[in-house]
Formats: C-alpha cells, sequence, structure tokens
C-alpha cells in the first residue's frame, strides 16, 4: 500500500479505501482503518511509535478504530515522540468516544555525526540539540570564539603575555623560564672563567662572577674593573658549555667614597661566541647612563647559541659588580 510515495504496513488488518477526509481533516493523506480490541494494540498497529503520524481512534461497539492522518514522517533510526491530546465526541465516531493523537514529532537526530564542535572540542548528543565540551582557550556554543587569556595576566615575574588562537604565550624576564615564567633559570656564568681586556689593580675579571653583590666599590673588593686609559674595553666569561642564551644581567656600581660613578655604564653591548676569538653574535644593548646599584637586564630576543658572552663599551671605564647569564643548554 502506498501512499504519496510512502510505504505503509500491509497487513490482513487493513482496509484499503478511497476515502478522501472533509475539511476538517485538511492535510489527510491516506486513511486506512483498522479494527481490532485493544486500544494499546491499535496505537502500536497504527504506527506511532515509528511513524509518529497523527493517529485517530475511535472507540464504537467495542472495537477501536484508528487512521494515519497528516501525511509521513522522517524516518529514521533516531527517537521520535508524539504528543497524544484530546478526548472528544467526532461525527466521524456517531455514539462512540474519539481519541486524537496529533502527530506533533520531536525527532532527536544526532547532530554530533555533523561534527559541528570547532577546534578540537568533543560533541556531546541531547534530546533535540547538542552541547559542545570546549579544550583549554576556546569559548562559544560550537567552541569557535578565542578566549583572550592574556587578560588575566597568566605570566608571571614580569613576563610579557601575547594572545593567539585558543593559547597565549609568554615572553620571560631575564633569569625566569617556563611556560608562565614562573620557573627560576640557573646563572650560568657563576664561578666560571672571566678575562678582561685590562685589570685596575686587583678589581679583577672574577670578580663579577663570584655571586657576591656588594656594590660600593672600593669597599667592596669584588668588582670587576679595567684600567685607566683603556679605550676600548670589555669584559668575557666562558660558560665552558654551549648554550642558547636568553638573557644577561649586569649589577651596576652605587654610591662610595668616590661619588657615584655609576653613570660610567652606558653604551654596553652584550655579545655571543662560540670561540673566544670570536664574540660577535649580538644579544642586546644597554644604552644608558646606569644609575647607582641598577640591576641591567639585557634580553637576548634570538637566543643566539654561543660559549663566551662578552660585555663591552667604546669609552673609557667598564665597572661590572656582578654579571649573571641565563640560558638553556644546546
Amino acid at each position: 500500500m502506498y501512499s504519496y510515495g510512502q510505504l505503509l504496513p500491509l497487513t490482513s488488518d487493513f482496509v484499503k479505501q478511497g476515502y478522501v477526509s472533509e475539511s476538517m481533516d485538511e492535510g489527510v493523506f491516506a486513511v486506512h482503518i483498522l479494527e481490532i480490541k485493544s486500544l494499546v494494540e491499535c496505537a502500536l498497529r497504527c504506527g506511532m511509535n515509528l511513524l509518529c503520524n497523527a493517529v485517530d481512534f475511535c472507540f464504537l461497539d467495542g472495537l477501536y478504530t484508528c487512521r494515519f492522518r497528516y501525511g509521513h514522517a522522517n524516518l529514521s533510526n533516531t527517537i521520535t515522540q508524539c504528543e497524544a491530546y484530546e478526548n472528544t465526541a467526532s461525527k466521524d465516531c456517531p455514539d462512540g468516544l474519539f481519541l486524537r493523537a496529533q502527530g506533533i514529532c520531536k525527532i532527536n537526530t544526532d547532530e554530533c555525526q555533523n561534527d559541528p564542535c570547532l577546534n578540537g572540542a568533543t560533541c556531546t548528543n541531547t534530546s533535540g540539540s547538542f552541547n559542545c565540551t570546549c579544550d583549554a582557550g576556546w569559548t562559544g556554543i560550537v567552541c569557535d570564539e578565542d578566549i583572550n587569556e592574556c587578560l588575566d595576566n597568566p605570566c608571571q615575574n614580569g613576563g610579557t603575555c601575547s594572545n593567539s588562537a585558543g593559547s597565549f604565550t609568554c615572553t620571560c624576564a631575564g633569569g625566569f623560564t617556563g611556560a608562565l615564567c614562573n620557573e627560576v633559570l640557573p646563572n650560568i656564568a657563576l664561578g666560571k672563567p672571566a678575562e678582561q681586556s685590562s685589570t685596575l689593580l686587583d678589581y679583577n675579571a672574577a670578580d663579577a662572577v663570584d655571586g657576591y653583590n656588594g656594590t660600593e666599590f672600593g669597599v667592596d673588593k669584588w668588582c670587576a674593573h679595567t684600567d685607566d686609559g683603556d679605550t676600548n674595553p670589555w669584559w668575557r666569561v666562558d660558560l665552558q658549555a654551549v648554550y642558547y642564551i636568553t638573557s644577561v644581567r649586569i649589577l651596576n656600581r652605587g654610591r662610595d667614597q668616590y661619588g657615584d660613578l655609576s653613570y660610567r655604564l652606558q653604551d654596553v653591548t652584550v655579545t655571543v661566541g662560540l670561540t673566544e676569538s670570536d664574540v660577535s653574535t649580538p644579544c642586546g644593548f644597554f644604552a644608558g647612563p646606569g644609575t647607582a646599584s641598577q640591576l641591567v637586564v639585557i634580553d637576548c630576543p634570538t637566543s643566539p647559541q654561543g660559549r663566551f658572552v662578552k660585555i663591552s663599551k667604546t669609552t673609557g671605564y667598564l665597572t661590572l659588580c656582578e654579571v649573571d647569564v641565563f640560558g638553556v643548554s644546546v
């Protein structure tokens, strides 16, 4: 039995009729009458659970009559529900009780089959809808909206946050590393061999990597200092291994018995090299002038590889009370 392209179940209980409904039943595509003794069986046989069509039931003379109404349903392997309502008398059911099940279908399709959730999100099908569980860094109904994590200042210890699609990046200040700049880098220059272009008295190059942070020059004799007449002074440390150099920190001299000569720390260039004879790869520059006991942080944006780190200037006197070098092993 076909009706407008829909194949209907054929059983001996169906009676084929060429019935056309009256105006009150506009949209009826076919009427198939089935008379059985059980209302439940009638509902099942009329296909409410499968086809979710509107069905009319009529109780008359101890029998139930059911009719398909209002077109065909969208057949699928999904769950359907029909809303039954209205007990009333009907001229189609003289002297009997008429139960109408209007075919309001709620078809629970699996939207997750179409992968609606974006950016690696997990889709969960729900009744009539779906939910997306977003990965970190994303929000929105389908996880297509980027979260600006930098608004919460996740980078620690002076790190700079840069937002990106679904994530963020911390650019750490000197001496720190890690995704959130919460890990302290070791000072890889501490105790390593150092040299300088000239030496004033006993202010040796090694005094800048001895771990002592005194800055009162003349009292704290633990600063490196080049000699008079050295117009192109430099200082160099041998790290004894190759590193990606990320930053260099210079502790400047403070006020002392000679007054405030901290301004001498200016036009300072930091370079990196793999060999002692070629320490020319740029790391950074400090224009200055420095201030008393200032901790100057010079970052190396390109993280050059090197075993040697050199600090130089083109004016007289280079005073370094302490030099810290930070980097990651190659």
